[in-house]
């Protein structure tokens, strides 16, 4: 499935890379595309060549017109938030590369956009996205779910400023 001109997702992560293309058609109906990038290297540098080259496919397979990323946020484990944020730069670097304007965006802010609640949790964002893309379902694994709520926050934030614009 190939979706056109879209708005490319990306939620980081070294053991899964969750990825989702949305685009909104003028009417309101979505089209969307998923998946996840499972790096099976067992160095870092290996996994994140393996994150950037799957980013890269995702890119030349559905020709987004942009990229939105989650930006790392870890409380309590400066590692993990170490870890994350690399895994966010191998996913960034493709993008770029690609000539694509990259967006990034904090945790607390897709939560707020998507299910108007930052502290809404996974179930409560998907669902909300379910609703608002009115899709009936959506049979789409954590890490890509994720991925295309960064879109679509993307999509709304986006919206805002052409309308502030104006």
């Amino acid at each position: 499935m190939t979706t056109p001109r879209g708005i490319l997702g990306i939620d980081p992560g070294l053991r899964a890379t969750g990825w989702g293309v949305l685009a909104i058609a003028p009417d309101g109906a979505a089209q969307l595309a998923w998946g996840v990038v499972r790096p099976s290297a067992d160095s870092l540098a290996e996994r994140l060549l393996q994150i950037h080259q799957g980013i890269v496919q995702v890119i030349e397979r559905h020709h987004p017109v942009a990229v939105a990323v989650e930006r790392p946020f870890v409380r309590h484990n400066v590692r993990t938030a170490v870890a994350l944020g690399q895994a966010e730069a191998a996913a960034m670097m493709a993008a770029s590369l690609a000539g694509l304007e990259v967006a990034e965006y904090a945790p607390r802010a897709i939560r707020e956009a998507v299910a108007g609640d930052g502290a809404a949790d996974k179930q409560a964002v998907a669902a909300a996205l379910v609703a608002r893309l009115q899709l009936g379902e959506l049979k789409a694994s954590s890490d890509a779910a994720d991925a295309l709520a960064v879109a679509y926050c993307h999509a709304l934030m986006t919206e805002a400023q052409t309308l502030a614009v104006r």
